[in-house]
């Protein structure tokens, strides 16, 4: 990964994507997505618990990124993704914290494994 990031996590690359940034958003639960008022998503990696996979395909197509910490590459988030063009990381195991806001790097140019960063804040 580039620039002055903290390693976050590793996860399965759904599909080779290069480096993707954006911001992450947590979305735990359908209420998540259903309070998005007119929310400008296309810079925005989503990232979800085991049970999040189906409540996010309303918004699945407007996503940056998709981050979960469960799925396989079969799974019905995997096909959406894919059928979307949405990239995603399965099966995540995050060892640091990732907080709504953060700018995360994702990347996906290994067709196996998926590396996660946040990028360092911008101090003045």
């Amino acid at each position: 990964m580039s620039g002055e990031l903290t390693d976050v996590g590793t996860g399965v690359t759904l599909f080779t994507a290069g480096e993707v940034r954006g911001t992450a958003r947590w979305f735990h639960d359908t209420s998540d997505v259903l309070s998005i008022d007119d929310d400008d998503l296309e810079e925005t990696i989503a990232f979800v618990n085991k049970g999040g996979m189906t409540f996010l395909s309303p918004i699945l197509p407007d996503l940056k990124a998709i981050v979960c910490t469960a799925g396989s590459r079969e799974s019905h988030l995997a096909i959406l993704s894919r059928e979307s063009d949405v990239p995603c990381v399965l099966a995540a195991q995050l060892s640091g914290e990732v907080a709504d806001g953060d700018t995360v790097v994702l990347d996906l140019a290994d067709a196996e494994t998926a590396r996660i960063g946040v990028a360092a804040a911008v101090t003045a």
